[in-house]
């Protein structure tokens, strides 16, 4: 078995039996997800799916590197980047957890991420060198600290911020963690690749129970850890020569999550609310508000994270601008086409098109059967 299969193999089965587990702790302390409002549940389900995911992806890669085999010392001397990466992403996920528990304010929660943001940056994940388009190479060694805890942080929070459908958040990360498994395989950046094969195997067997109906949400804990690990893993290590390239391949890759956060941030200044208030304006809610299903919205999010995925690959591959440029701007139509379907579906008061309603009591569209 190959190193990668054998990771992911190990992070499936691992997961398939954790998720059960936390799944049991999570309903017998009492850590269940809020009913009503932006949330679109209409019953109480068990969070912390995500301390499965996280173990599920952490032990093969403890396990592979206890081995000291030939790939063991292969990766050697990039063991400082894995362990910086893999404990700021434990520390991204326990500060999720206690979010679960305890709910910490938006100030507390930023600090944290910041701070775990910024063990990664010492352990050697940073940002020197950017190509963009058109415009060649850049050195921003000067703002490497910066640009590197902006791109974490802002990643973490995008994963965070799409989770709002059952499924929703780990297919999206599953997708762009494929992205980054193939792009690492054909550029020889075996350590990510091993990393991303952890976690897709992990997210494959919590979808199991995640995917709608869910049975088990991943929390806080799960989104913090897929999306500081998706986007440490990719800055570490030989990896981090992909930025020579261009960030815009694991911006595509993550182009779910990272567009949804962008149009919030925007929607939220020219409401003149706070960045981080919570609302229904995300994507999957305009989704609802058309009148699609749960499990439609998101099987639609999905097509647009692999359509996405796609043109990273393009791009990463051909070095085709123009092609990626293209992919880019469609996605970005197609995506404002929702927002503004959305928004007359909400003027014309259609079923489930108001986020009053939803406040109000009346249920989103029922999910399909099986």
């Amino acid at each position: 078995m190959t190193p990668l299969a054998l990771v992911f193999t190990l992070g499936l089965g691992l997961s398939l039996g954790l998720t059960p587990l936390m799944r049991a702790v999570a309903a017998r302390f009492g850590v269940v997800s809020d009913v009503g409002g932006r949330n679109v549940n209409t019953r109480e389900v068990p969070r912390l799916g995500g301390l499965a995911v996280a173990l599920a992806t952490l032990a093969p890669l403890g396990i592979l590197l206890l081995l000291r085999g030939d790939l063991a010392r292969l990766l050697d001397e990039e063991t400082p980047t894995i362990v910086g990466v893999g404990l700021g992403a434990t520390l991204a996920c326990a500060l999720g957890a206690i979010d679960d528990v305890r709910r910490l304010s938006a100030k507390t929660k930023l600090l944290g991420q910041l701070v775990c943001a910024l063990v990664a940056y010492v352990a050697g994940c940073r940002i020197l060198i950017v190509q963009l388009p058109f415009l060649g190479l850049f050195d921003v060694s000067l703002l490497s600290l910066p640009l590197t805890i902006l791109w974490i942080v802002g990643i973490t929070n995008a994963v965070n911020l799409i989770d709002g459908l059952d499924g929703l958040a780990a297919g999206v990360v599953f997708c762009a963690a494929g992205t980054n498994l193939v792009v690492a395989v054909i550029g020889g950046n075996v350590m990510v690749a091993i990393v991303m094969a952890a976690l897709m195997g992990a997210l494959l067997g919590f979808l199991v129970f995640n995917f709608n109906p869910a049975t088990i949400f991943m929390g806080d804990s799960g989104s913090y850890f897929a999306g500081f690990l998706l986007a440490g893993a990719s800055l570490a290590g030989s990896y981090k020569a992909s930025t020579a390239v261009s960030l815009l391949v694991p911006v595509l890759a993550l182009g779910v999550p990272i567009f949804d956060t962008l149009f919030s941030i925007v929607r939220r200044t020219l409401e003149r609310r706070p960045v981080f208030s919570p609302d229904r304006g995300h994507l999957h809610h305009r989704l609802l508000d058309l009148g699609l299903t749960h499990r439609r919205s998101v099987l639609v999010l999905y097509l647009f994270s692999a359509l996405l995925a796609l043109s990273a690959l393009m791009l990463s591959l051909g070095r085709d601008w123009t092609t990626g440029a293209a992919l880019l701007l469609a996605s970005l139509l197609v995506f404002g086409l929702f927002r503004l379907a959305g928004s007359i579906a909400r003027r014309r008061g259609l079923p489930g098109s108001g986020w009053r309603g939803s406040v109000d009591g009346i249920k989103p569209p029922p999910d399909e059967e099986s």
